[in-house]
């Protein structure tokens, strides 16, 4: 049999028919491996999308959860801040409801309310995001009027009553209370007016500040604790020794004749002895009733002077003015047993004159010596007297000026102009009195009291004129 030739076009065909198998098994391969490919890209595509909504979802919650938390805190702050001003307020209330009050049982129940006041006052200072260097005064204050309370809550409570020294410190944080309160009250309007934000008001910058800090130090641009009269050494230290009285002690009805016939010479009043209260200085309590109001005054048992006079300034209009409430306080204080009164120190605030009275002799003014009375100018009437100052240190003294005027002023330096240069005698806070120049000075920056010892040519004090609100205050 023959054997069949294999030609090269059957090899060729053959060859094209492998390459196109070939062919065929690629794009096959390829179209598989795609077709497997897009389920994993799918996958890949689906996994990050759940990712990401995961991530969304999560972020969502912690921001909904800080919008939370934001929203807790600045319900907290909210509620800390007006619960502190509700109750500087009460506290407000209860200081001035106090001074009606003649039963030991009701001041004792006044006295514990005012020391949950104060309690709940610091609670809010605590809690607030504050700078708590801006408002240690204030918290201060609170601490020291609720130490204060207390020691008389045990006094009360012992069956004793308070004597004309303590009781006059209700006075004094009265007026405190006020100037608190009015500054708390203009910055609550700005509060409203731009719908405050504690939280965000309380974000600390770098140099440990923020905006409610600053807000909250216009709340304690007070001194602490303050009288109701400034003026240059307004709250002299007074000692403990009683030099100003005479050792002779009066009776009663002493007591009651010198408020009829001096204090309250030519005018109708009934005059009611309501109690004697014992103390350093011990004193007979009074309650007169004027042409058209009541009056409470105390007078020494010891020298039969008048002590404390407290009553009210009629609303209206100012008729008096401050010179005339000047003349009208001197004359007053010398007529009733002061001596050598001369004003020091003028300050009128809406229709009332506060005036400093010091024991002037020789030029020299003894401000230790300090009387300081309340002048109604609507109804040109003594509404206040406080002489406690005058009692405890008003001895007859020799005052020694080694030194020349000119040589005291050279301790000023430079850039100074002198509006009045006096004598005079000032306590320093250790309790010593010394000689000294007060010179009442303009500056390029304000206006300022020297006192330069007219011994040893030190300056021993310094006093800036400030205005705060309207009301001149020293510092």
């Amino acid at each position: 049999m023959a054997k069949s030739k294999i030609k090269s076009e059957d090899f060729s065909d053959e060859k094209i028919n492998s390459k196109s198998n070939v062919n065929q098994d690629k794009q096959t391969k390829k179209k598989s491996n795609a077709q497997k490919a897009i389920p994993i890209l799918t996958v890949v595509i689906v996994s990050l999308l759940v990712v990401l909504t995961c991530v969304l979802i999560a972020y969502y919650q912690v921001y909904k959860s800080n919008k939370q938390n934001a929203n807790i805190l600045e319900g907290v702050y909210t509620a800390s801040y007006y619960s502190m001003v509700d109750n500087v307020n009460n506290l407000a209330v209860d200081v001035s409801k106090y001074g009606t009050l003649s039963s030991r049982q009701a001041k004792l129940r006044t006295i514990n309310d005012m020391m949950g006041d104060c309690n709940y006052v610091l609670s809010g200072l605590g809690t607030l995001p504050i700078n708590q260097e801006n408002v240690v005064a204030s918290t201060k204050f609170f601490n020291q009027v609720y130490g204060l309370c207390e020691a008389y809550a045990t006094i009360l409570s012992s069956g004793k009553d308070l004597t004309s020294e303590q009781e006059l410190m209700f006075d004094k944080i009265g007026l405190v209370l006020g100037e608190i309160k009015a500054n708390l009250n203009e910055q609550n309007y700005g509060m409203y007016d731009t719908n405050f934000n504690f939280v965000d008001a309380g974000i600390f910058d770098k140099t440990g500040m923020n905006e409610l800090s600053s807000s909250m130090g216009d709340m304690t641009n007070i001194e602490y604790p303050a009288m109701i009269f400034d003026g240059p050494f307004s709250t002299a230290l007074e000692t403990q020794q009683v030099k100003g009285l005479d050792e002779k002690e009066i009776s009663q009805e002493d007591a009651q004749n010198y408020l009829k016939n001096k204090v309250f010479a030519n005018r109708k009043s009934e005059i009611k002895f309501l109690k004697q209260t014992d103390g350093n200085i011990s004193t007979y309590d009074f309650e007169i009733v004027l042409e058209t109001k009541k009056v409470n005054a105390q007078v020494s048992k010891k020298g039969g002077l008048l002590i404390t006079l407290s009553s009210y300034a009629e609303a209206g209009d100012a008729i008096m003015d401050g010179e005339r409430a000047k003349q009208m306080a001197e004359n007053f204080a010398n007529n009733i047993g002061f001596e050598n009164m001369r004003t020091v120190w003028l300050e009128i605030h809406e229709n009332v004159a506060y005036i400093n009275l010091a024991s002037v002799v020789n030029d020299v003014i003894y401000y230790p010596d300090m009387v300081k009375i309340k002048v109604d100018l609507t109804a040109q009437d003594i509404i206040g007297v406080e002489a406690l100052n005058y009692a405890y240190n008003h001895v007859e003294r020799e005052p020694e000026f080694s030194l020349g005027e000119n040589e005291a002023e050279s301790m000023l330096g430079f850039d100074y102009e002198i509006l009045k240069t006096s004598k005079a005698v000032i306590r320093l806070d250790s309790g010593k009195e010394i000689s000294a120049y007060e010179f009442f000075v303009e500056r390029m920056d304000g206006t300022y009291f020297y006192y330069i010892d007219a011994n040893t040519k030190e300056i021993a004090k310094v006093m800036k004129l400030v205005s705060v609100k309207g009301v001149q205050k020293l510092i």
